[in-house]
């Protein structure tokens, strides 16, 4: 929600007050089924949305608090694109998740978070190791760039702020090397903060709009005391979500002082002002493109509100044997992760909640699969290509401009 627009649908209350509707939007519900319809995890647990609003319209709080049904949905969003009278089941189903009792937030969402408050990142890394996976992969990626390559943190006045999701220097750390090997070619000024640098906002994840609200405020305190002129949001779909929200919603004055970028925005500037030039047609298997859901359903509050389309572009130049999921882009299905579910224990809820992705993939006979989303890869790479046999490569738009780029003396 933005700063200045109407209320949620649904609003929790304390224990001494029972859980009410806005009768502005959620008195309006017709019952008709179009969100369950939508839905890609209607029946699990002898939920869907339907019953979820009528459940609250009935003020069955005691029972809604009790339900797992809204830690297995992804917050995907397809209900609220189906219904036809604008209910936010969404609201309803962040506001159930920031209701609940802490110890009993499901998997290690809350952990998290809290660790993130405590520790400045999700995973808990220590700043030293975090730097020393930096400087040991900054003379790796000499090695492609050139000798006067490095990697700037803490660097007063650089343009760019960049954010990082901590399951990558944890993880494959060389993949932060497709961004370095780009912001090179593109001569940017960037810098990564040494404290403070996490991308992705658990506590939204889990409803806690406090925490969500100082971990934004991080972000923000990064680019003051850095002196950055832009920021370059999480490559996540829903992180970069949370963070533009909350910033819309807490610090609306930095959407004035800077300039705020998706991934996907800053490579498209990139390519059409040819600050980067690369090998057009590189990749010439069959590809499609996966939308994730922050960065199409809700891609109207990203800063360019165009981000289908750009990385469609993207990919189309580097792999120009492309062709769509779906005759309609508002039919793509979630991937089954979204929303912090790929943190909780319930992995037989997100292989179902995929079979429909896992079809849809199936039909293009695609082998490349392209997506802007880390935990829309993990689920389609590791989980969905596992279970339904697709046999695909999955790709960021970045690691194939990475991969694209012309060598140095033909760059601008």
């Amino acid at each position: 929600m933005t700063a200045g627009s109407s209320p949620p649908a649904f609003t929790l209350q304390t224990s001494s007050h029972p859980l009410y509707t806005n009768p502005a939007l959620a008195d309006i519900c017709m019952g008709c089924g179009s969100c369950a319809g939508a839905c890609p995890i209607s029946g699990i647990d002898s939920m869907d949305p339907r019953k979820l609003i009528r459940m609250a319209t009935l003020k069955m709080e005691k029972e809604l608090l009790s339900l797992d049904w809204p830690w297995k949905c992804t917050l995907c969003g397809r209900c609220e694109q189906a219904c036809p009278v604008g209910v936010e089941i969404v609201e309803l189903i962040r506001t159930l998740r920031s209701t609940r009792k802490r110890a009993l937030v499901p998997g290690s969402i809350q952990l998290g978070g809290t660790t993130c408050l405590e520790q400045g990142n999700n995973i808990g890394i220590p700043k030293d190791d975090f730097l020393q996976v930096l400087h040991e992969l900054q003379e790796e990626t000499k090695k492609c760039t050139g000798p006067d390559s490095s990697v700037p943190i803490d660097v007063r006045g650089s343009r760019l702020l960049i954010t990082v999701n901590s399951k990558i220097p944890f993880v494959e750390p060389e993949n932060l090397q497709w961004w370095w090997r780009i912001f090179y070619a593109a001569g940017e000024s960037w810098t990564i903060p040494a404290d403070n640098w996490e991308a992705v906002n658990w506590g939204f994840f889990s409803g806690d709009d406090d925490a969500a609200r100082t971990m934004v405020g991080r972000i923000v305190d990064n680019l003051e005391r850095l002196s950055c002129q832009a920021l370059l949001l999480p490559e996540c779909g829903h992180a970069a979500h949370a963070t533009i929200t909350g910033l819309q919603r807490w610090f609306p004055e930095a959407l004035k002082q800077y300039t705020i970028y998706t991934a996907l925005d800053l490579l498209t500037e990139y390519i059409d002002t040819k600050r980067i030039r690369i090998n057009k047609g590189l990749c010439y298997e069959r590809t499609t493109y996966h939308d994730p859901c922050h960065y199409s359903r809700n891609d109207w509050v990203t800063p360019a509100g165009n981000s289908a389309e750009q990385a469609r572009k993207i990919t189309r130049t580097c792999c120009p044997n492309f062709i769509e999921m779906t005759p309609n882009r508002r039919d793509s299905y979630c991937c089954g992760a979204g929303g912090g579910t790929m943190a909780t224990p319930f992995e037989a809820e997100r292989i179902f909640h995929g079979r429909i992705k896992a079809r849809q993939i199936r039909e293009t006979g695609a082998r490349v699969v392209v997506t802007s989303c880390p935990t829309c890869r993990d689920q389609l790479q590791a989980v969905l290509n596992r279970e339904f046999e697709l046999d695909i490569k999955v790709r960021f738009p970045w690691q194939l401009v990475s991969e694209a780029l012309l060598p140095a003396e033909k760059q601008p």
